[in-house]
């Protein structure tokens, strides 16, 4: 008798049958919420374990691994009939037709244009027009506008065509919260310390909920996804984990995200600030118009 879990219970538990691609058809998931996919994969991944699966996984039996370290994927890769880049091929390519939770920080005065126009990419003249708004608004700053145009020239069009979500808003919130204190990167790096201070007068941090169609995501994305959920599920499946891992992972989105996927939004009053040396920053605002 084993001292770990047997693989048909693991199959059992998740309510699924052990299936193909069509498991991840319109199917939507959060990283954060094990629950919402680590059951799923399981049953994806069912017909390509091998005979002495449960023997080498030992499912339900702690390792004392970190949540990153790199074995729990090799620990996956042994259990594995076949090479395991091509499974990570299928399983990507079935991720297309799924949707996952994602959260993009932003500074506004309503959120509302997210909720009726979506997430647009990045347009430098739309910036450029923004950063005029600004020095009309705070005449102090032209002394400092052959900077300005100066680090313009400088930074080229950076993120030309593109927007940013990532997957755990614990990461973006505790490491990059500058996109959700001072907005758009673009102009806190063409005004830096001369005046990327007016940018915290304009509305209030808000971290947007997106429910992404994952074939909007690049294909070089998905397989990163695909790996990360592979090695995750493995962690799950041995070490039953209370809490996720808090993992530092990017979608570079090259088009719009329709207004149909933004599901809510929130504005957080207690940040930490990396462009002021990590000191905490409270907002004085923590409502928009959309929120009236």
């Amino acid at each position: 008798m084993t001292d770990y879990m047997d693989i048909s219970e693991i199959i059992a538990s998740s309510g699924l049958s052990p299936g193909d691609d069509d498991l991840w058809r319109d199917h939507h998931f959060d990283w954060k919420n094990a629950d919402t996919w680590v059951p799923r994969l399981t049953a994806w991944l069912q017909p390509h374990f091998r005979k002495d699966f449960s023997r080498r996984l030992r499912p339900g039996q702690e390792r004392d691994l970190d949540m990153d370290d790199l074995e729990w994927f090799s620990i996956l890769e042994r259990c594995l009939k076949g090479n395991i880049d091509d499974h990570l091929e299928q399983f990507s390519m079935a991720l297309e037709s799924s949707v996952m939770r994602i959260y993009h920080g932003c500074r506004t005065e309503d959120a509302g244009i997210y909720f009726r126009n979506g997430l647009l990419p990045h347009d430098q003249a739309i910036l450029e027009q923004r950063l005029e708004a600004i020095l009309a608004r705070h005449p102090e700053l032209e002394v400092f506008r052959a900077n300005f145009e100066q680090r313009i020239n400088n930074i080229g069009e950076i993120d030309k065509g593109c927007l940013y979500g990532v997957i755990d808003d614990t990461c973006l919130l505790e490491r990059a919260a500058h996109y959700l204190i001072y907005g758009s990167e673009w102009l806190c790096a063409v005004l830096r310390e001369d005046g990327r201070h007016v940018l915290k007068e304009i509305g209030a941090p808000t971290l947007l909920e997106v429910d992404l169609p994952l074939y909007l995501a690049s294909k070089s994305d998905r397989r990163e996804l695909a790996c990360a959920l592979f090695t995750e599920w493995t962690r799950q499946v041995c070490n039953k984990p209370t809490q996720h891992h808090q993992i530092d992972f990017t979608f570079a989105i090259h088009s719009s995200i329709p207004s149909s996927c933004i599901v809510g939004h929130r504005h957080p009053k207690t940040l930490i600030d990396p462009l002021s040396g990590y000191r905490s920053y409270v907002s004085p605002v923590t409502y928009c118009a959309y929120c009236a």
